[in-house]
């Protein structure tokens, strides 16, 4: 029996040891190949966060805590780790797991998120609740997967007047291998390497 196989939510995580959260990452990191092989997906986004997400059910307390992903195909491991582990050959299939972030499929699914951009703004809108009803959970934003390349990002951390935790999700693995547009008109000479993807897998 794998560790996986195991874990149907953050608290059977919990009661992990340290030294086994390394090999609990390689297992999931391997289910997200063999489904995402099956049914396709933004898989490289997801790869790239596998420790991120292991460590945010590990320290925090979900669905108490609320964990957003600001990029939707960032959490394929999340799902893996809160109860979805068995359905994952469903993974954007008709009536099947969503290839997104859904409030409906999972209490651990804190925001609806598709695409780049949204989460900081959000998390200061729930931080912003929480604080008017004096409760004390944690608001945590992912940001990553191009994000930083959109404005509703700063424009929720200008208007941040009360706690919320912020972790960049950037990784050299990526939704598709190509370089941000405002990278390439802002440097037209620069190397054609691959770095951070854009928002979109779109070719100007």
């Amino acid at each position: 029996m794998t560790l996986l196989s195991t874990i149907k939510g953050p608290a059977d995580l919990k009661r992990l040891a340290p030294d086994q959260l390394p090999q609990l990452a390689e297992e999931v990191r391997a289910r997200l190949i063999e489904g995402c092989s099956l049914t396709g997906g933004h898989i490289g986004a997801s790869l790239g966060v596998v420790e991120l997400a292991i460590a945010l059910l590990y320290e925090f307390d979900s669905p108490r805590d609320k964990i957003l992903w600001d990029v939707g195909h960032q959490a394929y491991a999340w799902k893996l780790l809160t109860g979805r582990n068995d359905g994952f050959e469903t993974l954007r299939q008709v009536g099947g797991i969503s290839g997104f972030l859904k409030r409906s499929e999972s209490e651990h699914d804190h925001f609806g998120a598709g695409h780049a951009a949204t989460a900081m703004s959000a998390a200061l809108g729930m931080a912003t609740a929480r604080d008017l009803h004096g409760d004390d959970y944690k608001v945590v934003a992912i940001v990553g997967d191009g994000a930083m390349t959109c404005g509703l990002s700063y424009e929720g951390m200008n208007n941040a007047g009360t706690p919320i935790a912020t972790s960049s999700s950037s990784s050299t693995t990526t939704a598709c291998p190509s370089r941000p547009t405002w990278a390439r008109s802002a440097r037209p000479s620069a190397p054609s390497s691959p770095t951070r993807a854009p928002t979109s897998c779109a070719r100007p």
